[in-house]
């Protein structure tokens, strides 16, 4: 068994704050999956991206917009959504409160292209490594 401090992962940060920490499954030996543990505040979410991979989102807290592939839903934590690798999506908090979720990815390293969407205006989307 592995134990991995949540506070020595890379992390995500949205306005200012953290909003995300990666389990980046290649930086942990005999791991093979790597997943995003998410906490948003309203109205936070990334950019529209894509993966080559699936991502499974689990929403724990909360309510979701996720648009993917031309396709909206409010998701909350009765549902499960996955996007199909390759398929432009983005997230955000609908509130009230903070979102929590873990996005699990299918891969041992995290890939996020981001796409050019002229509905996003958030440009506070920042990643960052612990001690770097």
């Amino acid at each position: 068994m592995q134990i991995i401090a949540k506070n020595s992962l890379p992390t995500v940060q949205i306005n200012g704050e953290v909003a995300a920490h990666i389990l980046n499954a290649s930086d942990h030996p005999g791991l093979s999956v790597s997943a995003f543990i998410v906490d948003v505040a309203t109205d936070a979410g990334p950019p529209r991206h894509t993966h080559p991979y699936e991502e499974i989102f689990v929403i724990v807290e909360g309510t979701v917009r996720l648009e993917a592939g031309g396709e909206s839903v409010d998701a909350t934590p009765e549902d499960i959504c996955v996007v199909p690798a390759g398929t432009p999506h983005k997230f955000a908090n609908l509130g009230p409160g903070r979102a929590r979720m873990v996005n699990i990815h299918a891969a041992k390293d995290v890939v996020t292209e981001f796409v050019p969407d002229e509905a996003d205006t958030n440009e506070s989307y920042a990643y960052n490594r612990p001690g770097a």
